[in-house]
């Protein structure tokens, strides 16, 4: 008996990758026109647009003519589009983000006449346990999935169940041209290799990147099934395929991540971090800040919120954040977060500023403030504000010249040259305030507990020590050094590549930058390298700033716990909630380069979003997604300098995974501020730094001489708030 194989025609589409968005668009152009052409002539009988809405639009912008002809496609089952609005990376991006590209995909699938969904994931670099989460949560019960599975550790079955979501694993991926050039016997070598894994019937995606759909392809379908010897296609869709595949293993892993099959491209997680560091500033802004204030103060900037968030989604598509793309795009990339940080901004303006109007709120008194606290924590103490005058009992770290945000608020002011004033940015410690409510809170006489000399810093939490040259940084129970570390790469975008060995970065000098009465800075000189430490009075973590003059090529820079004992496991956080990692501390990529055909090697890398945990000691990043495990060291990218999307050479992996395409300004030539924090404990202590850390919160100030009280959510003891989704928060509970 043949057995059968349900195909179906697709093209994976890149929005921005070795071409820029312009170029792709007009191959776009060619290749759906191509779609409904044979669709209209019946020529096939279904064509899936690779799970995301965004390359539809690009194509109806150029051809509004055909939009009655989608329509009718979509509306008949002939055409199926959606739920993502860009088929973006779940490791790279946070779970608000996540959950808002499937509400503006679904949205507009819907309004297409879309109305059931796939979670089609095939082609992102590993799938996240949160991805699962994220369609769990928007009710889609099916999903498709490549890159990052492991056979054996799903029974050698790729049809399984995974958060209830029917789950299908795409054993040879979703690249197959094999029809397109007339290769039958590579084809039936290929449908024998999903044979391998799969129950009758087989899924058979045609298709590949940018790829013209197979012309008349019910007839050619019926020529080849009369050249296959052991399978029979039914030319179809993904979904009907799900209508007949059986699921019914659930021992699956919690994420898939291993690349034993597959290449992950690991790189990616580090390449052009300038770009993550921006991501992750505009992402905490956005999803912690912006969207939750507006929906407690009325929701009257929804459409601009809205309007940020689709500017951000389409840098998450995945060749746009892994930073795997020529120079062009990334600056495009560059060109979409700025538009994000000032619309951010400019709501944030105008949300205290309609709150300050609507409760009365004018003139100041120094030793009062409002405080929107948007963290989880109770009771921040130290806190900043930037205000047109100084605060009694404040430390000032800055001042620049611009407007006052109050004189912006009146629609019958036109500010002119007369009214440029100094805003001075300032440290003050307040009065106690509830998590996730706005108090209005006195400012205190604050008591210096932070000393500092040329060769420490310390409070009574922790402590940074400078002694023979080596950093020691310790909470007075626990002592780990802190080292930096630097290494040749001769890799790409998609692979690190070490060549020779990691040399440990001197310190050159250290001094006191400032000794405040709230917070005070050490300054430790590298070279092209001053590593700032700052601590305050009541922080219970050191605070740091690599300011990174970058001047070498192919390199890449790591900073490194030494902690007491080797790691055998590390805890991260995920998207949402963390994800518990085993690991092989004795590992080396270097012992085991070159790489083999068609392997890529396996590496100590691993991707997380804000901290990472090991044997008591805690790494809290902005934007830097990449920890790395060797014996005892737990290492954080700093910085990863290349000079090509794929470099042929590679010895971490074996074959190109893109063009030889050179992309100078992926090495980082530039100055970066890399921003982390050092911790000591699990991942309660973890999230509860982390939102100190992100400095989540607004302060109001004003004459606060009514109180104004008012709670914005119950958070349920040891839960940790994400940010809001369609009017109800989003909570984690961490024990």
């Amino acid at each position: 008996m043949k057995k059968t194989v349900f195909a179906y025609l697709h093209t994976h589409w890149d929005r921005e990758w070795y071409r820029d968005k312009e170029d792709f668009n007009l191959r776009l152009l060619e290749v759906f026109d191509i779609v409904l052409d044979e669709l209209k002539k019946d020529n096939a009988p279904f064509f899936y647009f690779d799970g995301q809405v965004i390359a539809l639009l690009d194509y109806l912008k150029f051809r509004k003519s055909k939009l009655q002809e989608v329509l009718y496609f979509i509306k008949n089952k002939k055409l199926a589009i959606g739920p993502y609005f860009v088929s973006a990376d779940s490791y790279l991006v946070n779970f608000c983000s996540m959950l808002k590209n499937l509400d503006i995909g679904m949205k507009i699938s819907k309004d297409y006449g879309q109305k059931d969904f796939i979670g089609y994931m095939s082609d992102i670099f590993g799938v996240s346990k949160s991805a699962f989460l994220a369609l769990e949560r928007k009710n889609i019960d099916k999903a498709l999935i490549w890159r990052g599975v492991n056979p054996r550790l799903i029974n050698r079955n790729c049809n399984f169940l995974k958060n209830n979501i029917r789950t299908s694993w795409l054993v040879q991926g979703y690249f197959n041209d094999f029809l397109h050039n007339d290769n039958i016997e590579g084809l039936e070598k290929y449908l024998d290799k999903i044979n391998i894994y799969s129950k009758n019937p087989l899924l058979l995606p045609i298709g590949a990147d940018h790829l013209g759909m197979l012309r008349n392809a019910k007839q050619k379908i019926s020529e080849v099934n009369k050249k296959l010897v052991n399978y029979e296609i039914i030319l179809s869709s993904p979904f009907d395929y799900f209508l007949n595949a059986k699921f019914d293993n659930n021992s699956v892993p919690e994420e898939f991540l291993d690349n034993s099959d597959t290449y992950l491209l690991s790189g990616v997680y580090s390449s052009r971090v300038y770009q993550k560091i921006k991501n992750a500033t505009v992402q905490n802004r956005l999803s912690r800040i912006i969207e939750p204030l507006d929906f407690y103060l009325g929701k009257k900037y929804n459409e601009n919120i809205d309007f940020i968030y689709k500017t951000l989604i389409k840098n998450h598509a995945h060749d746009g954040i892994y930073g795997c793309s020529i120079d062009s795009v990334q600056r495009a990339v560059d060109s979409r977060f700025e538009k994000c940080e000032n619309a951010i901004s400019a709501v944030l303006k105008r949300l205290v500023g309609d709150f300050k109007l609507e409760n009365n709120i004018s003139g100041f008194i120094k030793n009062n403030v409002g405080i929107f606290n948007l963290s989880n924590i109770d009771n921040l103490n130290v806190v900043e504000v930037k205000l047109p005058y100084i605060v009694k009992n404040s430390q000032i770290i800055d001042a620049e010249k611009r407007f006052s945000d109050d004189l912006l608020y009146d629609v019958y002011k036109i500010p002119v040259t007369e009214d440029i004033t100094s805003i001075y940015t300032q440290l003050v410690e307040i009065t106690s305030n509830e998590k996730y409510s706005f108090n209005t809170v006195k400012i205190k006489k604050p008591s210096k507990k932070v000393k500092v000399t040329n060769k420490s810093i310390e409070n009574k939490n922790v402590k940074l020590e400078i002694r023979n040259g080596k950093i020691y940084v310790s909470d007075f129970k626990q002592t780990f050094q802190l080292k930096l570390t630097d290494i040749a790469d001769m890799g790409d975008s998609y692979n690190f590549a070490p060549k020779g060995s990691y040399s440990c970065l001197k310190v050159c000098d250290s001094k006191v930058l400032y000794d405040g009465i709230i917070e005070s800075c050490l300054e430790i000189k590298f070279r092209n390298l001053d590593l700032r430490v700052y601590l305050n009075n009541c922080s219970k973590f050191l605070r740091f700033v690599a300011k990174i003059n970058n001047k070498n090529k192919n390199h890449k820079l790591q900073a490194v716990l030494v902690l007491d004992k080797n790691i055998s496991k590390t805890v991260s956080d995920d998207a949402f909630g963390v994800i518990q990692r085993k690991v092989d501390y004795k590992y080396n990529l270097q012992d085991n380069m070159p790489a083999k055909r068609p392997a890529e090697l396996k590496t100590n890398i691993f991707p997380m979003q804000n901290f990472v945990c090991a044997n008591g000691g805690i790494f809290i990043t902005k934007g830097l997604y990449e920890y790395e495990i060797y014996n005892n060291e737990l290492r954080i990218c700093l910085l990863r300098a290349i000079g090509t999307i794929s470099n042929p050479k590679n010895k971490a992996r074996s074959i190109p995974a893109g063009p030889d395409l050179k992309c100078i300004e992926a090495q980082c030539l530039r100055k970066i501020d890399a921003e982390f924090a050092i911790t000591f404990g699990n991942k309660e202590k973890a999230f509860n730094v982390l939102d100190e850390f992100n400095k989540n919160y607004v302060i109001i100030d004003g004459d606060f001489t009514k109180e104004i009280n008012f709670k914005l959510d119950e958070i349920p003891k040891n839960s940790f708030i994400y940010g809001i989704d369609n009017d109800e928060s989003i909570t984690y509970c961490f024990k």
